[in-house]
């Protein structure tokens, strides 16, 4: 019965771990036709005067990590011919959300829970406005034998903290260079 129970709360942690992920990843453009032509790459940001988040710790961060990765899926670094140009911007957004502080009850009572409002000590519920930025990381796969972008693939997170920026730039090119590696494979 407990191995039973601590292999459900296992499952139930990995779970949420795996499903809170602070970035998304979405693929714009895919006009990859043959991935046996690309062999080299050079990485530049399309902005040759702005670093990445307005930051020139994260901007060397973003080259190291693209140069880095693209490097373990086995491409070569050329800056003076190369097959593919990884071209990269970010983009940070101020937004706001609403946040609903109105208690529920862990029982399901819905309106007839009677602690919902606060009970004989008031306490009511509402809404918050929360400000957040919104960070965006958008790369670029240019074929410059075509001279055209073959790929985009863009990641978006949010960030409430300034070390948010830095563990979201790490998880947006390790997961947009995970789903560069998988289109390019098969």
């Amino acid at each position: 019965m407990k191995s039973t129970l601590l292999y459900f709360m296992m499952v139930t942690v990995v779970a949420t771990a795996v499903s809170c992920s602070p970035v998304k990843v979405y693929m714009e453009k895919n006009e990859v036709a043959s991935t046996q032509e690309y062999h080299t790459f050079y990485v530049i940001n399309e902005f040759y005067d702005k670093n990445a988040f307005d930051s020139p710790v994260l901007e060397e961060n973003l080259q190291h990590s693209l140069t880095e990765g693209l490097k373990r899926i086995g491409f070569e670094p050329d800056d003076k011919h190369p097959d593919l140009i990884v071209r990269y911007n970010t983009v940070l957004t101020d937004k706001k959300k609403e946040i609903n502080t109105m208690p529920m009850s862990p029982w399901g009572w819905g309106m007839y829970n009677p602690w919902m409002w606060g009970g004989p000590w008031g306490g009511r519920g509402g809404y918050r406005v929360e400000k957040y930025d919104l960070g965006e990381l958008v790369v670029d796969f240019i074929d410059t034998r075509q001279d055209k972008v073959v790929m985009r693939i863009s990641a978006v997170g949010e960030i409430n903290k300034p070390d948010h920026k830095s563990r979201n730039l790490k998880a947006s090119v390790n997961k947009i260079l995970s789903e560069f590696s998988k289109k390019v494979s098969t």
